[in-house]
């Protein structure tokens, strides 16, 4: 075989290893599911912060809704989290903004952020926030998006209650 072709054959073969790399990489991101905030309380009713998720605009988004927008498939992406087991997760629950948390539910993960981050948990910023709060959502939600203030919103949100409680011990 001429040294030629063996390079380009390589070449090839390289390049696929790293195309499937890829592949398989977005797979995994993928494959992470929803569990439901029943999940998250577990370990974050002690931190505080189920608690004041539950207080929040957050965990009642999809009761604050009329009958007839609940059935409209337009409010779904803004007021409910996704599907686990085959059960609508209704509300703005804590996988909405940290991801599905399939992966990173486990305590030994949750102690290593780095670990969490590689496992599927997000770290919410404003970017997170305006996939919600933004001028396209339905209904209120868009028609106050033009006021949506991340750094204000952040500081009396979903984790506000249980960040003061924190800072205050």
């Amino acid at each position: 075989m001429n040294v030629r072709l063996l390079q380009v054959i390589l070449t090839v073969a390289l390049a696929l290893i790293f195309v499937g790399t890829g592949l398989a990489q977005e797979a995994a991101k993928a494959a992470h599911t929803y569990v439901g905030v029943k999940q998250c309380k577990m370990c974050h009713k002690k931190d505080g912060i189920f608690d004041s998720w539950s207080a929040s605009k957050h965990a009642t988004a999809w009761d604050s809704l009329s009958a007839d927008n609940q059935k409209n498939a337009a409010y779904k992406p803004f007021y409910t989290t996704g599907v686990a087991d085959t059960v609508l997760l209704t509300g703005v629950q804590c996988e909405a903004c940290h991801g599905a948390g399939s992966d990173y539910k486990k305590k030994t993960v949750m102690e290593n952020k780095e670990a969490a981050i590689a496992a599927g948990l997000i770290i919410p910023d404003a970017k997170v926030c305006v996939r919600c709060h933004n001028d396209k959502a339905p209904g209120k939600l868009g028609a106050t998006a033009k006021d949506f203030d991340f750094a204000k919103m952040k500081a009396k949100g979903v984790h506000a209650k249980a960040v003061k409680t924190e800072a205050g011990k």
